[in-house]
C-alpha cells in the first residue's frame, strides 16, 4: 500500500509540474484551423519548432542558474522563428515569460521581459502579423499573465525550501539533544557502578596479593553482584529510551512496587504534556522509584503527580524515618533533570523522607 501511494504522489507531482504544458496546444490551432493554407514543409517546419520549444522549455524549468539565459535566448529565438509561419506563437511567448519570472531574479528579470517585449513586437512587425489585430493583444497578456505566475511560483518553491531547511535543522536539533540525553542517562548509570566496580577489583586483586583469601573472595562477590545490578540498570534505561510515556511508565513503576510488597498510594491527575516534559517526569518517576526499592525500610510510600496550568508537580513521600540525608547519583540526578527545563528538585529528611519536584509547562510548548 505504500508503494503505491508513494507512486500516486510522485505522479501528481509530475503532473502538476508538466500538466501545464497542454496548453501549449492553442499554437497548433492555426494549422489545425487553417489547414489547408499551409504546405507540408510548412506544416512540417511548425511541428520542428513546436518539439524542439517544449523539449527546450523542460529543461529551462530543471536547470541550474548558470545555464538558464542560454535556454532562455533559444526559446525565444524559437518563438521569433516560428512566427513567421504561424500566428500561434502568442502561446509560445506566455510561456517563455513564465521562465523568466521563474528562473530570474529582480534585475534579470527586467532585462529578460524588455527581451521578450523587443523579440514579440519584431517578429510581429517584419512577419506582417502585427496587421492580425489580436496577436499582440493575446501575446502581451498571456505574457504579463504567466510572467506575474512565474515569479509567484518562484517564491513559492523557494519559501518550501526554506520551510524544508528549517525542517531538517530541527531535526538535526532534536538529533543532538537526544544524542546528550542518552549519553547524559548512560554516565549516570555506568560512572558509579563501573567506578566501584574498579576499586574493589583493584582491592580483591590487592587482598588476593596478600593472602586475605577470604576477604578478597567477598569483594569479588559483591563485584558480581554490583554487575548483576549494572546490568538490570542498563536493561531499564533501554526500556525507556523505547518508551518515555509518562502513564504507562507510572503504571508498570506501580507494578514493579506492588510485586515488591510496598504499600504504595498513587495518586495521578494529568492531561496532555509536552514530550519533553513528559520524558524528563518518566525518568525522574523511574529513578525516584529505584530509591525507593533500594533504601526504603518500611515499605510504605506514597507518589502523588499533579498537573497545573503552568507545571506540573510530583511529591514522592517514603513513610520512613530519615536521619542524615546524603545525596548520591540518584538524586543528583533528578535535580540535574529538573534543572535541564529550569524546574526544581528538593528534599527533606526527617519522621519521613519527601521529594518535591517541579517543573515548568510553557504554554507555548503546548501548541
Amino acid at each position: 500500500m505504500s508503494s503505491q501511494s508513494s507512486f500516486s504522489q510522485q505522479t501528481d507531482k509530475t503532473f502538476w509540474k508538466y500538466g501545464h504544458l497542454i496548453f501549449t496546444g492553442f499554437y497548433l490551432l492555426p494549422l489545425i484551423i487553417n489547414f489547408d493554407q499551409f504546405t507540408k514543409s510548412q506544416m512540417g517546419l511548425c511541428l520542428a519548432f513546436y518539439i524542439a520549444f517544449i523539449i527546450l522549455y523542460v529543461k529551462a524549468i530543471n536547470c541550474d542558474n548558470t545555464k538558464i539565459t542560454t535556454l532562455f535566448l533559444a526559446l525565444l529565438a524559437i518563438c521569433f522563428s516560428a512566427t513567421f509561419f504561424t500566428s500561434g506563437t502568442p502561446t509560445l511567448y506566455g510561456f517563455v515569460a513564465y521562465v523568466a519570472g521563474y528562473s530570474y531574479n529582480l534585475k534579470q528579470r527586467f532585462y529578460a521581459a524588455l527581451a521578450i517585449v523587443v523579440a514579440l513586437f519584431s517578429s510581429s512587425y517584419l512577419s506582417d502579423m502585427g496587421k492580425l489585430q489580436y496577436f499582440l493583444a493575446v501575446a502581451l497578456i498571456l505574457c504579463a499573465a504567466l510572467f506575474s505566475y512565474g515569479i509567484a511560483a518562484k517564491r513559492e518553491r523557494d519559501h518550501k525550501k526554506r520551510e524544508q531547511e528549517s525542517a531538517n535543522q530541527l531535526e538535526q536539533l532534536a538529533a543532538i539533544a537526544e544524542r546528550e540525553r542518552i549519553a547524559r542517562d548512560l554516565h549516570d548509570i555506568l560512572g558509579h557502578s563501573l567506578s566501584s566496580i574498579a576499586l574493589k577489583a583493584e582491592l580483591a586483586n590487592k587482598l588476593n596479593q596478600g593472602e586475605r583469601y577470604e576477604q578478597a573472595n567477598n569483594e569479588i562477590a559483591q563485584v558480581a553482584d554490583l554487575a548483576r545490578q549494572l546490568l538490570s540498570d542498563v536493561r531499564s534505561a533501554v526500556s525507556d529510551l523505547k518508551e518515555l510515556n509518562l502513564v504507562s511508565q507510572v503504571a508498570q513503576l506501580k507494578q514493579r512496587l506492588l510485586e515488591q510488597d510496598f504499600n504504595i498510594t498513587f495518586n495521578v491527575e494529568l492531561s496532555v504534556l509536552p514530550a519533553k516534559v513528559e520524558g524528563i517526569a518518566s525518568l525522574i518517576i523511574k529513578e525516584s522509584v529505584t530509591n525507593l526499592l533500594r533504601h526504603s525500610s518500611t515499605k510504605n510510600s506514597a507518589i502523588t503527580i499533579k498537573q497545573t496550568s503552568q507545571q506540573l508537580l510530583i511529591e514522592v513521600i517514603d513513610n520512613a524515618p530519615c536521619g542524615r540525608l546524603e545525596a548520591g547519583n540518584g538524586l543528583n540526578g533528578i535535580k540535574e533533570r529538573a534543572e535541564q527545563i529550569q524546574g526544581s528538585a528538593t528534599f527533606t529528611c526527617g519522621e519521613q523522607f519527601t521529594l518535591n519536584v517541579v517543573l515548568p509547562i510553557s504554554s507555548e510548548d503546548l501548541q
